[in-house]
């Protein structure tokens, strides 16, 4: 497989995972903090290791682009200066 493409599909997949996680945490501020507290421990204990979760995901994903990119497989990022 074309290396470019594992590039893109991890960016692909750091975007999904980016996306769901912002969802996740926008229902709790969205709901309020006393409305999630409000809920059963250990469901808090579930939705917090998930959020965790696709935390670490997200940055095991980041760090493999970022590799990519010292390889010379991934484009490089573009310019915060710019």
């Amino acid at each position: 497989m074309d290396n470019q493409l594992v590039a893109q599909d991890r960016f692909e997949r750091l975007s999904s995972k980016l996306a769901q996680l912002e969802a996740l945490l926008t229902v709790v501020g969205g709901g309020g903090v006393e409305n999630f507290r409000n809920q059963d421990q250990e469901l808090q204990a579930y939705y917090l290791g998930l959020c965790a979760k696709m935390a670490g995901e997200c940055r095991n994903l980041c760090e493999s682009l970022h590799l990519a990119e010292l390889d010379g497989v991934a484009p490089p990022r573009p310019s915060l200066l710019n």
